[in-house]
């Protein structure tokens, strides 16, 4: 066991909650990924400690921004839940790894997620205070994409949505476009990664896929499938 996580395991033992920020606070980002994987690994292990652990994360996030390390792990909807608290604090939403993705950007092209949580993280727009997460929606990676032409992009999914989460994307959508302007040039590489997946033959003019597209571009699906097929 790594000496960070012993130390960790000790002060939480110990209920020194003060010692466990501080000793999170001492350490380099190597050790702090670590800490909090073993964090949510002990969340997820007991329900009944689900709400301390949670709460712990967040109040050592409050003191120190997530590492940028950890962005790439927090991919699915559990991981998402869990530190969305923490993720409010120093910026987190918004935070970009060594391949300026986002949390969005990882969340929504996971190939692994068969429905990101569209619908979740529009409530969170709704509900509470996250400007964070709305400069999260406009930040563009080292592809000059956002989290949702990431999604367009890389999530081989095209099956359809559920209604609630497809008008869930559509807000995200809107959401997006007050913030930046479309770029079409982005429109093509996305067309052109779509046509190297597997599913590429649902794409026809039902397809969410490319209604999404079509509505995020102000175009007709016809001039989407034109450029599929080009």
């Amino acid at each position: 066991m790594e000496p960070c996580i012993s130390a960790l395991i000790t002060l939480i033992k110990q209920q020194d909650i003060a010692a466990v920020y501080e000793l999170y606070e001492n350490s380099k980002e190597p050790d702090n990924i670590l800490q909090l994987k073993f964090i949510y690994q002990s969340a997820q292990q007991n329900p009944q400690v689900y709400g301390f652990y949670q709460d712990l994360c967040e109040q050592l996030a409050q003191r120190k921004a997530l590492p940028t390390g950890l962005i790439a792990g927090i991919n699915d909807s559990e991981r998402f839940n869990f530190f969305t608290p923490s993720l409010k604090h120093n910026g987190g939403f918004s935070q970009k790894n060594a391949q300026g993705n986002t949390v969005l950007h990882v969340l929504f092209a996971n190939p692994n997620n068969i429905l990101p949580p569209f619908n979740y993280i529009r409530s969170l727009l709704l509900f509470e205070s996250n400007e964070g997460l709305i400069q999260a929606l406009q930040q563009r990676n080292q592809q000059q994409l956002t989290a949702i032409e990431c999604y367009f992009a890389y999530n081989p999914h095209l099956s359809a949505l559920p209604r609630h989460e497809l008008s869930a994307i559509l807000a995200l959508i809107e959401a997006q476009a007050q913030l930046i302007s479309q770029q079409s040039q982005v429109l093509a590489a996305i067309c052109k990664r779509l046509k190297q997946c597997n599913n590429a033959t649902k794409l026809d003019s039902q397809n969410h896929r490319v209604l999404l597209l079509a509505t995020t571009y102000n175009l007709t699906t016809k001039e989407v499938l034109s450029l599929l097929s080009a």
